[in-house]
């Protein structure tokens, strides 16, 4: 089947439909206009041939009838041959008797004369290439007198018309098929563009966006592809986290299982050399101290690397979160003080109750409190704060740090990234984990050398 585009559909019907009644309505119009004019035409004939019978002049002067009436006259006898007639300058062939008989359909009148049927009879010839309208009148013994009247005039007028008409016509269809094609035009270029941009996002780019500003039924259309465009790449995202989050507690779950067991052997062999006579020297008491002090460290890591591998389990009640940020905060103010960051608290005593793990929440809240201060070696500023929005409940934390760069913002959540000397990269992953499992979500905004802005929404 052939394959049209909507402009053709649009144009191509308007244009067809537009046509036939461009030139059919011309043409019809005309034909009336000529025989309501050919019926006065007559009309006015018969009267002149009336009072040509009245008063006696068609047996008279034809030459002067022809002047008065401006028409041409000729009497046939009734073996059809030419009797009389003005007009002059006929061809041979027409001269011919014959011929000239048939051409004004003397035969065919004839019959008419002989069956009367109340009408005049008038007939429509042509002599000379020149059309004339024929009125035919019976006369004594069988003969024929002709009254014809040139119809040059009318039949070039007609023609006149009718190609202004015509003109006139093709110069609206013109104009109708552009605006059609303009009309077309403006429809089908922000479909186009919906239609490349869905074949972009077909190859796997979805951070295409349709740009389309139309505010009709297609702008509509655009924003909603929009939109689930960006619903399948935060759907795409968070499959990849999903992903990377499995392997990655895969990973951590068999390498702490490997390792654990040679780090307690090492722990216990420390502790044993310490406890030998000959190991009591400070030098090597110094030495096994370093040794246990980084089997310690490497434990910790490892328990870091169980606790993300092992499934999440949330033990939840309804409260309400500020008593929950106050007992961090005031569990790491010290700290806070020691490092010279002021913290500023901005959370309303009559937040309204959630339903979440506290200590879950409390592991998150330092592990993001604890990048903070990391972020500020010098001191700075430390701002918490609540809010409600839309029936979630949002913990806004905001430091005055060093700030994270864009690259880096693309990888914060992924398992074992970091870019500090000490850490497993699994503090925030195990965050947006957390919070994940709450129903709620984990947004960072930052900007290198200003500090970093960081919302943990929960449902209300």
């Amino acid at each position: 089947m052939r394959r049209y585009s909507i402009q053709t559909k649009i144009v191509l019907p308007f244009l067809l439909l537009f046509a036939l009644v461009a030139i059919a309505l011309p043409l019809v119009a005309i034909e009336i206009f000529a025989w309501k004019y050919s019926e006065q035409f007559i009309r006015e004939t018969e009267g002149w041939l009336d009072t040509i019978i009245e008063t006696g002049y068609f047996d008279q002067d034809l030459e002067k009838l022809k002047r008065a009436y401006s028409v041409e006259i000729m009497v046939f006898g009734s073996d059809y041959t030419l009797n009389h007639s003005t007009l002059l300058g006929l061809p041979d062939t027409e001269q011919d008797w014959k011929n000239l008989a048939d051409k004004m359909r003397l035969r065919e009148v004839k019959q008419r004369f002989e069956k009367p049927d109340g009408r005049s009879v008038t007939q429509d010839i042509t002599l000379a290439g020149k059309p004339y309208k024929v009125f035919y009148l019976p006369l004594e013994f069988g003969r024929f007198y002709c009254l014809l009247r040139p119809m040059d005039a009318i039949a070039e007028a007609k023609q006149t018309f009718t190609w202004y008409m015509l003109s006139i016509a093709v110069l609206v269809m013109a104009l109708v098929a552009f605006i059609s094609q303009r009309i077309g035009k403006n429809l089908t270029n922000p479909i186009k563009v919906l239609v490349d941009s869905t074949e972009r996002v077909a190859t796997g780019d979805l951070d295409e966006q349709c740009e389309l500003k139309t505010h009709d039924e297609i702008g509509d259309l655009a924003a909603a592809f929009n939109q689930m465009t960006r619903d399948l790449k935060q759907s795409r995202d968070q499959l990849i986290q999903a992903e990377r989050l499995a392997t990655a507690g895969k990973m951590s779950a068999s390498f702490a299982h490997e390792i654990r067991n040679p780090l307690s052997s090492m722990r216990m062999l420390a502790q044993m050399m310490m406890q030998k006579p000959e190991m009591s020297v400070e030098k090597h008491q110094q030495s096994l101290r370093y040794i246990l002090e980084e089997i310690e460290r490497i434990d910790t890591i490892v328990k870091g690397l169980m606790d993300f591998a092992r499934p999440i389990t949330l033990n939840l009640s309804q409260q309400p979160i500020a008593s929950v940020l106050e007992a961090v905060l005031a569990l790491m103010e010290a700290n806070l003080a020691h490092h010279q960051i002021q913290l500023v608290l901005d959370v309303s005593p009559e937040t309204s109750e959630v339903q979440f793990d506290s200590d879950k929440l409390k592991q998150a809240f330092m592990n993001i409190v604890l990048n903070a201060m990391e972020a500020m070696p010098q001191g700075g500023e430390l701002k918490v704060s609540t809010f409600t929005k839309k029936g979630n409940i949002c913990i806004k934390i905001t430091d005055t740090g060093v700030g994270i760069s864009e690259g880096d913002l693309e990888h914060i959540f992924e398992p074992f990234f970091t870019r500090k000397t000490k850490g497993t990269g699994l503090g925030l992953a195990n965050v947006k984990r957390i919070f994940d499992e709450h129903g709620g979500k984990v947004e960072i905004e930052s900007t290198p050398g200003s500090g970093t802005e960081v919302l943990l929404w929960l449902p209300l």
